[in-house]
């Protein structure tokens, strides 16, 4: 790979990563004003009417998956509901690394439902990501907002499976519209019940966490064009940095020392899983 070109895959990782915090810092934000499924709602509505003109201008609303960004939309929302839920009581860099463990459980569950194999040192690793999670959910956490983030990342894992065994022939513009849209009428039933009105201000953050749920993805995308999983994962947990940076200026957190040794293990583990899987 060219030197030159690995330094944009990254430029581009780091783009996806910067959206990524500050759609998090957005969302703690806002939770201190509306509901978790209210601020879920205007996410996807925001996301999917920001791609209107792009998706008007490709000339074409139709698709031939409908039931495919059902499901999507589906479990988008509810992924989201329980991750933005977390955020009401854990720290954006506890929830940062549990988000971490996303392939743990996409391997788990490509066992289960893709019937693909999974080596001995893969479960072992595993086994060492759910010690660094009791690390960071220590006992005295174990509540509803910290089970939400774990559920949370399963359920975004479920995602990825679906997206691997499905996914292959579904234009990405299309893929983000209708999931955003769906996930968006999934979460107004709930949305309603808690409606509060926002301000001219919280519906411009709004607005933003919109476009920024979609800059991420493909910032995500233009990174993978041009390298390769492996050699970018090791760069994917500078994530973790810049929350503890950003959870630090703007709320005043800053991780524990069992935070940070699991995050370590977790980190370790994932990255041995993705060079493992990717020799």
């Amino acid at each position: 790979m060219h030197p030159h070109t690995y330094l944009q895959s990254l430029f581009w990782l780091l783009l996806s990563i910067l959206s990524s915090c500050l759609n998090d810092l957005v969302t703690k934000y806002l939770i201190t004003e509306l509901s978790a499924c209210q601020i879920c709602f205007l996410r996807f509505a925001f996301g999917s009417l920001v791609l209107v003109p792009f998706i008007y201008h490709r000339g074409s609303f139709k698709t031939q998956r409908p039931l495919l960004h059902l499901w999507r939309g589906l479990f988008l929302s509810v992924a989201m509901g329980l991750y933005a839920y977390s955020l009401t009581q854990m720290t954006m860099s506890s929830a940062t690394v549990i988000g971490f463990t996303n392939p743990i459980f996409v391997l788990i569950l490509a066992r289960i439902f893709l019937k693909e194999k999974v080596a001995f040192p893969i479960w072992m690793a595993t086994l060492l990501t759910c010690i660094g999670m009791a690390l960071i959910l220590r006992p005295t956490m174990y509540n509803s907002s910290s089970l939400s983030c774990i559920f949370a990342t399963l359920v975004f894992a479920s995602l990825d499976v679906i997206n691997k065994k499905y996914v292959t022939c579904e234009p990405m513009l299309s893929m983000l519209f209708f999931s955003n849209l769906v996930a968006s009428c999934c979460t107004l039933p709930v949305a309603y019940y808690y409606w509060q009105t926002p301000t001219l201000f919280e519906l411009c953050f709004a607005t933003l966490l919109g476009i920024g749920s979609n800059l991420i993805l493909y910032f995500l995308l233009k990174a993978l064009q041009q390298s390769t999983v492996a050699s970018l994962a090791p760069m994917k947990y500078t994530e973790w940095l810049l929350s503890i940076l950003l959870g630090y200026l703007f709320f005043q957190e800053w991780p524990t020392l069992s935070t940070c040794l699991g995050a370590a293990i977790i980190i370790s583990s994932t990255c041995f899983i993705v060079y493992y899987q990717n020799r």
